[in-house]
């Protein structure tokens, strides 16, 4: 019968697959024969190198660049450069520790300074640059010998308009980067002003009666030929007296 000869059947064996090899090292050099599941494409240079005996710690410093760039918890890193080092039945050593946070430290570091110096809306510097810039300022002028308020101004503009929309405000940062030479910086300062640190030279009252000139008129009937009242509000102020008041003075304008 069908269920005799089943019975009667030897069993069947299946041969297990062999493990995945990752390369052997060179003869001489490596260490370590590495058996093991494959790794992140993150970590291979670095397990390469472990693999064949040489310094780890450049692949350490770009892996951790990587990871930041793909903004991988600093954590979750860590536990990887530790899965890497197992793999080759070793702990990971400390120079790679610190070379793989230090690079994500600085690659991380850089993208949060580039996001909040440049205000996505408008690509003016942002209100909390400007604070910054202000600070750098001051003690820039104190360690040459000079006080800030005598050599420098901020120059604010304003739209007419309640709500002004990001294009109005970086047209007028355009305008005052062409008004002023070099300003220190030019910010979006609250939600509906521009501010700029500008020298307060000989010159300075030209350059903001040629911003003026440039942000011109709009006529309340329509009409060009027309007076009318000023689209844009510009002024000046004077920088306060000590730094430490500085952050204040520009929040307080960034408030209106």
């Amino acid at each position: 019968m069908l269920i005799d000869k089943l019975r009667r059947q030897p069993p069947t064996t299946t041969t297990p697959e062999p493990e995945p090899e990752i390369s052997e090292p060179t003869p001489g050099r490596g260490r370590h024969r590495l058996n093991g599941p494959s790794n992140d494409t993150v970590f291979r240079p670095l397990l390469q190198s472990l693999a064949a005996g040489s310094d780890p710690v450049p692949h350490a410093a770009a892996a951790g660049r990587r990871l930041a760039e793909r903004e991988v918890p600093l954590t979750v890193a860590l536990d990887e450069l530790r899965k890497t080092y197992r793999t080759v039945g070793e702990d990971p050593a400390f120079e790679a520790i610190r070379i793989l946070c230090q690079s994500w430290t600085e690659c991380t570091l850089t993208y949060l300074h580039a996001s909040s110096c440049e205000d996505h809306g408008t690509g003016l510097a942002t209100t909390p640059h400007l604070r910054t810039r202000l600070t750098e300022l001051y003690r820039i002028a104190e360690r040459q010998g000079r006080y800030l308020p005598d050599t420098h101004i901020l120059v604010i503009a304003e739209p007419v308009a309640a709500q002004p929309c990001d294009s109005q405000l970086a047209n007028l940062g355009g305008a005052i980067r062409t008004a002023f030479r070099d300003p220190e910086v030019v910010a979006r300062l609250g939600a509906v002003r521009v501010a700029a640190i500008v020298p307060g030279d000989d010159h300075f009252g030209e350059h903001l009666g040629t911003l003026r000139s440039m942000i011109g008129y709009w006529p309340e009937n329509g009409e060009p030929s027309t007076a009318g009242t000023p689209r844009t509000k510009v002024w000046s102020e004077r920088l306060p007296t000590l730094s430490d008041w500085s952050d204040s003075f520009v929040n307080d304008l960034a408030m209106g």
